[in-house]
Parts: structure tokens; C-alpha cells; sequence
């Protein structure tokens, strides 16, 4: 594969609050393609990417991304490792769960010192219910191994906490094989997420906690969990399995009646469902923080 990684890449591209933005863009004359894959990533991104590289063959696919759905996560992986093509997270830029699988299918990967690449327990989802833990480890693991990872990197991903994230850097990633590259001080602007194209997101408190409720409406934990500050991902009731399970099992499913931000941090969300007899009519407060160009959820305290 040609791989130019010298040269100042710009890229243009509109980048949507949450669901994952990919775009394509060809470096200047040359056969090689740069791929961004921004946000929140979620059912039929697989589809959405594949349709988008298609016809390309050499391509860098640069990663920003807080995780989301395990399955589509994985296809875009088998596609960027079948293809033979790069991935990277820039500096200073988080990557984890699903979108971690993906970076780790490229034939070379490159990311920095301040990169933040996490992994945490696999979970899978039907119709709301998640499936037996050894189920998603077993595809994961299945999925690693087609790759052809060391023994030692399928452990650490498929034995990842089920509470909170286990952040990869430079010394986990040389005891288990799974190597890695920076750019930084080599003359380029790989390494620069301003360079490649990641357009810096603005803080963004109600549209990250209406994106964590209407995901629960739905049962979906994976992009709940996506939504949450690593520290605190998979911890309790952020814990993805968790919130599948217990919101998915609703006689009346979660509706968001109203949601209005109190400070610059801090938002009030007000709602209603129906577990058992009783109809809960819930109020939150939810502190939000942000994080390498992400606004997560840092806190909640709700009465029901």
C-alpha cells in the first residue's frame, strides 16, 4: 500500500452531533484516500462507510470516536483489514470500545502519547435484551483471531472490565504485541486532529444528555454507555448491560417530557416510564464535562 503521511491533509466534512459522520477525501493526485470516521457509532455505519470507500484502495481511516454498537464496529474492522488499510487516532482524541476494535484492524496503526484508546466487556443486543456475555466475547475473539492478533492482545481485549475502560498505551501495547506507530516529530501533521479534518465540536450539555435518554427510550446500552466519561463507562447503572436490561423491560417505555440546561455544566431532564404498576415521572440532574472534543455524562442524580 502507498501511504502518504508527510504532507498537510485537509479535509472537509460535516460532522453530526452524535451519530458517526465518515467521510472521504482524495490527497490531492495521488491514489490514497483519507477516511474520517467521527462520532457516535451506531446500526448501519457499516453499510454507510462501505458505501462511502467504495472504490477505494488505498486509504488512512483516522478515528474519533466515544464507541457505540459492537456489530457494525466490527464489520467496518473486517472491511479496513480485507482492503489493507491504515488506521489512526490523532492526538489528544478518544477512541474506545467499538471504534478501538476498528483501529486495531488496520494493517499498520498509528497513534500518540495523548491518544486515548479504551476497550471494555463486549455486550451484543437483541431487540433491546443483551445476549450472554460469553456470546459477544466469543465473536470478539473470533473476530480478533481472523485478524491475526497475538494470543496476548485477544486476552486483553476480550478480558477488558466490564467497569470502566482499560486504556491501551505504549508499554500494555509492547507486552502483548499489538504494535503501534507515532508520527509525531516526523514532519507531518498526522498526529494533529485540527490537521486531519476533525472539526472541533462545541460543548454541547443538552444534546449529549437527550442523546443518553432517548437511547435509553430505546434500550440501547452500547450508545448510552458511549456517552459517558471513560472513567465512569460500564460502573453501576452506566454499566451498557445494565441499562439494556433494565430499560428494555419497561411495560412503558422511557418518554422524554421535557429537558432544560441549569448552568453551563449541568442539565435537568424530566420523564416518565412504567417498570411494574407504578408509573415513575422521574426528574435528573446530570453534570456533563468535556472530553477530547466529546461532551459526556459525568453524573447523574435522578429520584427514580
Amino acid at each position: 500500500m502507498r501511504f502518504i503521511y508527510f504532507l498537510p491533509i485537509f479535509l472537509a466534512f460535516s460532522l453530526q452531533v452524535h451519530s458517526a459522520s465518515i467521510t472521504k477525501s482524495r490527497y490531492e493526485n495521488t491514489n490514497t484516500h483519507f477516511i474520517v470516521i467521527s462520532g457516535t457509532i451506531e446500526k448501519d455505519d457499516d453499510i454507510k462507510f462501505k458505501n462511502i470507500v467504495s472504490g477505494v484502495s488505498n486509504a488512512i481511516v483516522i478515528l474519533d470516536s466515544p464507541g457505540g454498537s459492537l456489530m457494525p464496529g466490527m464489520e467496518i474492522g473486517r472491511y479496513v483489514r480485507t482492503n489493507g488499510f491504515v488506521t489512526a487516532v490523532p492526538d489528544k482524541t478518544l477512541c474506545a470500545s467499538s471504534c478501538a476494535l476498528i483501529w486495531v484492524a488496520g494493517v499498520k496503526r498509528f497513534a500518540e502519547k495523548n491518544s486515548f484508546i479504551g476497550f471494555h466487556a463486549a455486550y451484543i443486543y437483541k431487540n433491546g435484551v443483551p445476549v450472554e456475555s460469553g456470546v459477544a466475547n466469543a465473536l470478539v475473539g473470533s473476530y480478533l483471531t481472523r485478524l491475526g492478533l497475538s494470543d496476548s492482545t485477544i486476552i486483553f481485549i476480550t478480558n477488558a472490565p466490564p467497569e470502566g475502560l482499560a486504556r491501551l498505551d505504549s508499554y500494555t501495547a509492547d507486552r502483548i504485541g499489538l504494535t503501534y506507530a507515532s508520527v509525531r516529530g516526523q514532519g507531518n501533521n498526522l498526529a494533529d486532529r485540527n490537521q486531519v479534518g476533525i472539526s472541533e465540536r462545541k460543548y454541547s450539555p443538552i444534546d449529549t444528555v437527550r442523546a443518553f435518554y432517548e437511547a435509553l427510550s430505546i434500550a440501547d446500552g452500547d450508545t448510552a454507555a458511549s456517552l459517558v466519561i471513560p472513567e465512569k463507562r460500564g460502573i453501576g447503572p452506566f454499566n451498557q448491560r445494565n441499562m439494556s436490561s433494565f430499560y428494555g423491560a419497561m411495560n412503558e417505555r422511557l418518554k422524554i417530557n421535557s429537558i432544560r440546561q441549569i448552568d453551563s455544566t449541568t442539565v435537568e431532564v424530566r420523564y416518565t416510564y412504567r417498570y411494574t404498576k407504578t408509573q415513575c415521572n422521574g426528574t435528573a440532574v446530570v453534570d456533563t464535562e468535556f472530553f477530547m472534543g466529546n461532551t459526556l455524562i459525568k453524573k447523574i442524580k435522578a429520584n427514580c
